[in-house]
This record gives structure tokens, sequence and C-alpha cells, in this order.
């Protein structure tokens, strides 16, 4: 009897050993107050332990600036974010968590700079909600979650639905932020985006679900329903439309060519080298850049990372947003920003230029560019003229620059700028056309 029991000690506390990793770590509650210019904000925090990241939190949409959360005790770094490094930088700080203890920690994020002043507003014309069958973002937290990338509006496009349309819209009205309501018309083998939708079902006939025929009825139908722009999505990645090129069932109709979707890779390049092609033939669509992110809790896509930024004249409106973006006046961007113009500052991504044969075009940029975890600077930015680099300019440490350049075209001609920063992001203009009569 005496073995029995030592046996079933023993097997006690074995199982104790075993089990004792499993159980719960001490947990202390950290809470971060984000301001700008002394009112709260919007604000995503990124919560680190050295090169690990432990958690990705926001505030809630209906509590501005308060960011709140619950970590296991330790050490970690906090990385309180607005803007996505765009327009400002990160505000870095690390942080003990106790066990069973509270910590508020106040921050003041600085001004930065809004493209704003250059008549410029942004936004990721490619985002879901949950309710997209991929989806895991409440549409109400949205909302909060595209502010806090210090967009100037938003953009809803859900697969197939519009089931998330009108809490969205709801819940951003209440924040006084301005949206564009649509879709994505998703096929079996292409997507396109369409906007403004709403209260809107597709129409994909068969044939066009399978891709082997025209898309046609699925454009018109979607305009005949308010849709102004339509996009080719990701068009030489997953479901790529730019596989038809060339195939009877192309259809050319669409507006804008998705160049950036999520991070750059091959597909992206690819994209661009088509859309510089169509812009040697006349075809006029407009680049765009997008996240198409599906889960604001994981780091893979990031809403409004990469974003298009359109120049608006007067005051923002989502009509005059998409109008202007209809027009091809923007630019694309992961981090570095641009303000293109010609001839004195009277012509902008998306203008004509009207020359007398052998006048000049002279062409103009601003570059900015802010740091994010690290700092970065600028390191070169190309002129390019009918798909081909015509000068390149080159940087060390500016983080912020300006640069001319005068050129004489010999016929009819388009100029673009591409910029690149040190950590290899990138931002790309569409073009300045120009005509030599």
């Amino acid at each position: 009897m005496v073995t029995m029991n030592r046996l079933l000690v023993r097997v006690a506390l074995l199982v104790l050993v075993l089990a004792w990793p499993t159980f719960p770590q001490g947990t202390g509650e950290v809470e971060v107050r984000v301001t700008l210019g002394g009112v709260p904000v919007d604000a995503k925090v990124l919560v680190r332990q050295g090169e690990k990241l432990i958690e990705i939190a926001y505030n809630s949409v209906r509590e501005p600036g308060r960011v709140r959360m619950t970590l296991p005790a330790g050490t970690y770094t906090l990385v309180v974010d607005r803007g996505a490094g765009f327009h400002r930088p990160a505000h870095i700080v690390q942080i003990e968590v106790q066990s069973g203890a509270r910590r508020v920690l106040e921050v003041a994020l600085s001004q930065g700079f809004s493209p704003k002043a250059w008549g410029y507003y942004c936004a990721d014309p490619h985002a879901h909600s949950n309710a997209s069958e991929d989806g895991v973002t409440p549409p109400e937290e949205l909302v909060a979650v595209l502010m806090a990338a210090d967009l100037d509006l938003g953009f809803l496009t859900d697969h197939n639905n519009t089931h998330a349309h009108p809490v969205f819209a709801e819940t951003a009205a209440g924040r006084g932020f301005p949206v564009v309501l649509g879709m994505e018309i998703t096929a079996i083998r292409w997507h396109w985006n369409a906007f403004p939708l709403t209260n809107y079902t597709p129409d994909i006939p068969p044939m066009v679900m399978l891709g082997v025929a025209k898309p046609t009825p699925t454009f018109d139908h979607a305009r005949k329903h308010g849709a102004k722009l339509i996009m080719a999505n990701h068009p030489h990645s997953s479901y790529p439309y730019f596989d038809a090129l060339g195939k009877p069932y192309f259809d050319p109709n669409f507006d804008l060519v998705e160049v950036m979707n999520g991070k750059f890779g091959e597909d992206d390049a690819k994209t661009l080298a088509t859309l510089l092609q169509f812009w040697n033939e006349g075809k006029k669509y407009v680049a765009v850049a997008t996240s198409d992110d599906h889960d604001w809790k994981e780091q893979t896509d990031i809403y409004g990372w990469p974003r298009t930024y359109v120049y608006v004249e007067g005051p923002l409106t989502p009509e005059a947003w998409l109008e202007a973006l209809g027009k091809g006046r923007a630019f694309l961007t992961y981090g570095p920003l641009v303000n293109f113009t010609a001839q004195g500052g009277t012509a902008r991504p998306g203008d004509t230029v009207a020359i007398a044969p052998g006048q000049t075009v002279t062409l103009e940029a601003e570059l900015l560019l802010f740091p994010r975890e690290a700092p970065r600077t600028l390191k070169s930015v190309q002129v390019i003229r009918n798909g081909q680099v015509l000068k390149e300019f080159t940087f060390t440490t500016e983080t912020q620059a300006s640069v001319q350049f005068v050129d004489k075209p010999e016929r009819n001609s388009w100029y673009a700028l591409r910029a690149f920063a040190s950590d290899g992001e990138q931002a790309f203009t569409n073009p300045i056309w120009v005509e030599v009569r």
C-alpha cells in the first residue's frame, strides 16, 4: 500500500511538472491614449518583443484615441502609429507590463505633413470586411482602421455582396468620415472592382463566370446601376484578367488598373509593364494602388498600404475624388510622397499639355518621405518618357527634395515619375500627356 501511494505521488508530481508551462501567465492592462494636436485620434499599436510581433491593436470606433490591450507580464516595444508612415513617423516606446497592474500611456503624435497641402487626398480603393467569405474585419471597426491609416476617405469592396454597406456607411457618417461603397465583382477566373455601387447584385453570366466570354454584360450591368469606374484587379496575379489579353473574350472597357496590390512583387512589376505599353498605345487607363486587405489583425496586407493619392480641386467629396481619379490625376505609393507638375505647376498627372514643335516641357516635383519604425531616406527618382527612363536623380541623406527637368519632345509623349526610398519602397505617378501640334 505504501509503495502504491508513493507511485501515485510521483505520477501526480510528473503531471504537475508537465502541465506547469501551460498554466496561464499573469497579465496586465495597458491603455494607450493617442492625441494629435491635443485631440484624440484613431491609431494603431503594434506590440513587439524583440523582432516578434505579439499583437496588433486599434481603438474602438466609438472611442477614438484609446487603445486597450491585455498583455502577459513582460517587456514590450510599442509602435504607436497613425498614417502607416506616410504622413508622420511612428511613436516608439518601451514599456514594462506587470501582472495585475494597469498602465496608461499618453502619446502625442507629431503633426507631420498632409499632402492636402498639395491638393491630394488619399484612399485605399480595395478593402474588405467580414462580409467577404474570406474577410475578418468587422465593418464598423473597419472605419476606425481606415481612419487610423489617416486616409481621407474609405472604401468597402466586398466579394459579390453589399451586406456590410449599411453598418459601414452609418458608422462612418457618425464619425464624419466620407466613404465610397463598391464591390469586388468576383468571377471564378477574373476579379474587378466597381464603384460606387449600393444594394447591388452583380450580373455574371455563366460563360463570363468561367472566363471564356467577354465580361461586357457584367461591366454594362454595373455601370447601369451606378458604377462610374471599373478596375482590373491584380490582373497579372491571382485571378489574372490580363491573361485574356489578345483573346476574343477580353473586354478593354474598364477604367483603372490595380498596379500595386499589397506588397510589390513580380506580378505588380508585370502589371506596370503592361500598363506602360497601354499608355504607349494611347490607352489612358489609370494606375491605382490598393491593399486588398481582409484582416485588420495581421501584417501580410495592411489597410492603407499601399495607397492612392488623387488631386481634387475644391472641397473633398466622394464624387469629386472618383471623378478626378477617372481622369488620372493621381499617384500611387508605398511611402514616398510626390507632387509632380509641369509647365510651372499648370499641369498635373492626367492633364494634357499642348506645345508647338521645338518647344520644351518643364517637369518639376517635390518629394517627401517619413520614417516608419526605422530611419530611411530618398534614394532616387526617375523621369520616364514613353516607358523609358530619361533621367534619374539620386539622393544620399535627403528625406525631402525638389527636382526639375526640361525636355524637348519631337512627338506626342507622356511623362511619369517613379521614386524610390532607401528601404526599397516606391511611388509612381500617372502620366502627364504632351501633344506636339
